[in-house]
């Protein structure tokens, strides 16, 4: 294994008296908005300029939901500023809730990304998107083989674009190819989109953690690492 770098990550759940329920997909939109106006003056909670126009980068801070919870992450200088945040107490409204921080669960790392020896096998925790409307209309009208090449074509461009967004350069050729998959639809800004769920295996070293594709600041395209070689 050949390390690429060592980024500084940081992930903050917050937890209040009881978990809330709802679609996941909802209730991150809403955590999104509720810290992204709690904390204005930074554009990373909310990735829009002081004009209000979006900022068109991967963003370096994060947001998921985990059984009825809000997560938030950070990578860069994105992990510092969540350890320095005040959320204990800190009010959020979410939907027709009104909550408010009770506990702030951290975990701190410098997380590796690097070129394997082998395949590594890692899932999506959360849809990856990775088609825009019009591209899914073609690839409807794919046949099987080609579409295999597509989806992997695809996985292959969202990696490196989101490394490339770590400052990570991949070194040499990089492979990824889904291994299982399912189709699902999702709803990103009240959109109808079309999403993947199942595992892939690549050379790459990922972190958990890690996220790609569209809206990962909506919480799509969440990796976690498998113990399998």
């Amino acid at each position: 294994m050949y390390i690429l770098a060592k980024i500084p990550y940081a992930s903050v759940e917050l937890r209040w008296f009881s978990p809330l329920s709802g679609s996941a997909q909802f209730r991150v939109r809403q955590l999104r908005g509720a810290i992204g106006n709690a904390f204005i003056e930074d554009s990373r909670f909310h990735q829009h300029d002081a004009n209000g126009k979006p900022i068109y980068a991967y963003p370096h801070i994060q947001y998921r939901w985990n059984k009825g919870f809000g997560v938030v992450a950070g990578w860069i200088s994105g992990a510092e500023t969540l350890l320095n945040v005040p959320w204990l107490d800190l009010p959020l409204k979410l939907g027709e809730d009104n909550v408010e921080v009770s506990d702030a669960i951290m975990t701190t790392q410098y997380a590796d990304f690097g070129i394997s020896d082998y395949l590594r096998f890692y899932e999506f925790v959360t849809p990856i998107l990775m088609f825009k409307p019009e591209l899914y209309k073609k690839y409807k009208k794919m046949s099987e083989r080609v579409q295999l090449y597509e989806r992997n074509r695809l996985l292959v461009a969202q990696l490196l674009s989101a490394m490339r967004g770590l400052d990570i350069n991949f070194e040499t050729a990089l492979y990824a190819t889904f291994t299982d998959f399912k189709m699902c639809t999702c709803l990103h800004k009240n959109q109808k989109m079309m999403g993947i769920r199942g595992r892939f295996a690549s050379n790459a070293v990922l972190p958990s953690g890690f996220a790609i594709g569209r809206a990962v600041s909506h919480g799509f395209g969440w990796v976690e690492q498998l113990n399998v070689k």
